[in-house]
């Protein structure tokens, strides 16, 4: 497994931002606890409502047929010589005085002969006209005439009064309703401290993993007393370990890889230098000598000369680029020279090739005379003529500027800087960083190989910095 795979597989499980088609699980609990809250509320209220309306029915029901009974037993007779009148009204002062039912007298004409004896309810014991109005039911009413033979004198008559069954059940619901609400609001405080207490772990969780996606795969998830909680960081913990060690055999074989290509590219080099410098120069020797050799005869032909002038600069030009190819491959200074020879000469090749580039080269007097060894020497020369291109090619920079100097809080680093004043890296137009260039892939997989840190080209303000932190040996 690669670095490259390592960050995909940690950029896929760290993620924190909020992707599209998914919603917080802690937005979710909580509002399914609501639901269910306010659900139950409406359920259990609606039941409570319909068994107390068919109670208050039964109730004044029962109530209204005594009551009727009772009226038509024990008025007087149509005949004898009692007080009709004064006997219904006493009856129905007795009547309207119990509970669940009221009784008046009217005359023939329908009009009330006396006021209810009970009256009504005080305001402030009377239930709140929405459940006086769920809890009513049909009315209920009838009437009895009262006669004296031949005539009849009015009608008695009986109406069912839910008023202080209503109150009667106000008074329960009036402390049902209120343990109903603080029940939900308990269930959705639970359903948020629930949500909070799983969003702490997972992020506890979470953090871990973004620090291994930043590269620090010795970082482990937390511990839980939740068992599934304990089993999700005990696996991201087993793939941080197996990473960490595919890690490590990638970096070793990566390393083993980078040694073999350069002693490959160093014997490439030597062949070329040992193999072709005699040739060229042989070839540029007999160019020479046929070139004097024409000079001397009395008619040489024109063409003649043109064709050796001609053979000469090619060959010198062939001589360059083998020089420059073998320098690619392997510095010709390299195992000879000191690592800021090796700098100030590669310096010294771009100041010829782009003279309007000012190249400035500083080397901290800390960071010579201590070799961190031949590879490191290497990567670090690859990386600021790799910088130094990338600046002046992409970049159309003026001003580059070349240091070498200790980490100041970790002087066990050589750091080597490469900073100029060009375009540096275009995002795009979302905003993100541009895909890095194979130089730089490079460039990471060498320093990782070797125990370095690359970063990779960062704007700051109007500058670019890049840089490659190399350990001491």
């Amino acid at each position: 497994m690669s670095a490259q795979s390592d960050s995909t597989v940690f950029a896929t499980m760290g993620r924190a931002a909020p992707r599209l088609g998914t919603l917080p699980m802690r937005r979710i609990i909580i509002g399914i606890a609501a639901a269910v809250s306010l659900s139950l509320c409406v359920i259990v209220s609606a039941i409570l409502i319909l068994n107390a309306r068919h109670a208050v029915q039964d109730e004044i029901g029962s109530a209204f047929h005594l009551a009727h009974e009772s009226v038509v037993r024990r008025l007087p007779p149509s005949h004898g010589g009692r007080d009709t009148m004064a006997e219904a009204a006493g009856l129905a002062e007795e009547i309207d005085g119990l509970r669940h039912v009221s009784a008046r007298i009217l005359d023939p004409a329908g009009l009330p002969l006396q006021h209810r004896a009970n009256g009504q309810l005080a305001a402030e014991d009377a239930p709140p006209r929405w459940f006086s109005a769920l809890m009513t039911p049909a009315p209920i009413q009838a009437l009895v005439p009262i006669t004296h033979y031949p005539n009849v004198l009015g009608m008695f008559q009986i109406t069912a009064d839910p008023t202080d069954e209503i109150a009667e059940v106000w008074d329960d619901f009036s402390v049902i309703l209120p343990v109903l609400f603080l029940t939900g609001l308990a269930m959705v405080g639970l359903a948020v401290g629930l949500s909070s207490l799983l969003g702490r772990r997972l992020q506890s969780v979470q953090a871990a993993m973004a620090q291994m996606q930043a590269g620090d795969l010795s970082v482990r998830a937390p511990g839980d007393r939740l068992t599934e909680f304990a089993d999700l960081a005990a696996g991201v913990n087993a793939l941080a370990s197996h990473l960490q060690a595919e890690r490590a055999e990638n970096d070793l074989l990566q390393s083993r890889l980078i040694g073999s290509s350069e002693a490959e590219r160093s014997r490439i080099a030597l062949d070329l230098h040992d193999e072709m410098g005699p040739q060229l120069f042989a070839l540029r020797a007999a160019a020479s000598h046929a070139q004097a050799m024409t000079a001397d005869l009395p008619a040489s032909p024109a063409a003649l000369a043109e064709t050796l002038d001609a053979i000469a600069r090619h060959a010198v030009e062939i001589q360059k680029s083998a020089r420059t190819a073998i320098n690619d491959l392997r510095p010709m200074l390299l195992g000879e020279a000191s690592l800021t020879d090796l700098l100030a000469e590669l310096v010294a090749g771009f100041r010829d090739v782009s003279s309007q580039t000012r190249i400035i080269l500083d080397i901290d007097p800390a960071a010579e005379g201590h070799s961190p060894g031949e590879l490191a020497e290497l990567s670090i020369y690859r990386f600021v003529r790799e910088s130094v291109l990338n600046a002046m090619r992409h970049g159309q920079a003026t001003l580059i500027r070349v240091s070498l100097e200790p980490q100041p809080d970790d002087p066990a680093q050589l750091v080597a800087r490469v900073t100029d004043n060009g375009r540096g890296p275009q995002r795009s137009a979302d905003g993100a960083r541009p895909a890095a260039s194979f130089g730089q892939i490079g460039m990471q997989d060498r320093a990782r190989a070797l125990g370095a840190t690359y970063l990779p080209p960062w704007r700051d303000h109007t500058l670019t910095h890049t840089e490659l932190r190399m350990p001491r040996p």
